[in-house]
C-alpha cells in the first residue's frame, strides 16, 4: 500500500507542477517522470528539459507542502544546487511579506495574507535549509 501511496502522490505532484509551468508561460513541459529528489510526501524537485537542448535541464521546478516554483538551471545540473538558488529568491521575498507588501515582480494571492504567508514561507525556508545542508539526504542524489 505505501508503494501506491508514493506513485499517487508523484503522479500528483508531477501534474500541479506541469501546470504550473504552463501558467508561467513553459508550453508543453516535460518534467521527468519521477522527482530528482523527494522528501515522501512533503517536498519535491522536478527536472524539467530545456526548450532549447533536447535532453539536457533548463530547469528546476518544486513542489510539495511549499509554494510551487521553479528556477532555471544554473550549470551545475544538481538539484541540491537549485534548492539552495530557489531558497536564496525565496529569502529575498520575506522581509517584504512580513512588512505586509508583494515582494517585486511576485505575486502570493491577493495579498490579503501577505504577512501570513511570509511567516510560512520563512519556515518553509528554515526546513528546506536543513534539508540542503543535510549530506546525508543527498548521499544518493
Amino acid at each position: 500500500m505505501e508503494d501506491q501511496e508514493f506513485e499517487k502522490w508523484v503522479t500528483t505532484q508531477r501534474k500541479i507542477v506541469e501546470s504550473y509551468l504552463q501558467k508561467e508561460g513553459i508550453s508543453n513541459p516535460n518534467v521527468g517522470p519521477w522527482p530528482a529528489f523527494e522528501v515522501y510526501p512533503y517536498f519535491a524537485i522536478w527536472a524539467v528539459e530545456s526548450k532549447k537542448v533536447q535532453g539536457k535541464i533548463g530547469w528546476w521546478a518544486f513542489s510539495g507542502d511549499c509554494p510551487t516554483d521553479y528556477v532555471k538551471e544554473d550549470g551545475t545540473c544538481h538539484p541540491r544546487n537549485a534548492l539552495k538558488s530557489l531558497l536564496d529568491i525565496w529569502r529575498s521575498y520575506i522581509p517584504h511579506m512580513k512588512n505586509g507588501t508583494q515582494p517585486p515582480n511576485v505575486k502570493f494571492g491577493d495579498g490579503s495574507n501577505i504577512i501570513e504567508f511570509g511567516q510560512l514561507l520563512e519556515d518553509r525556508v528554515k526546513i528546506l535549509e536543513d534539508w540542503a545542508l543535510d549530506d546525508d539526504l543527498w548521499e544518493d542524489r
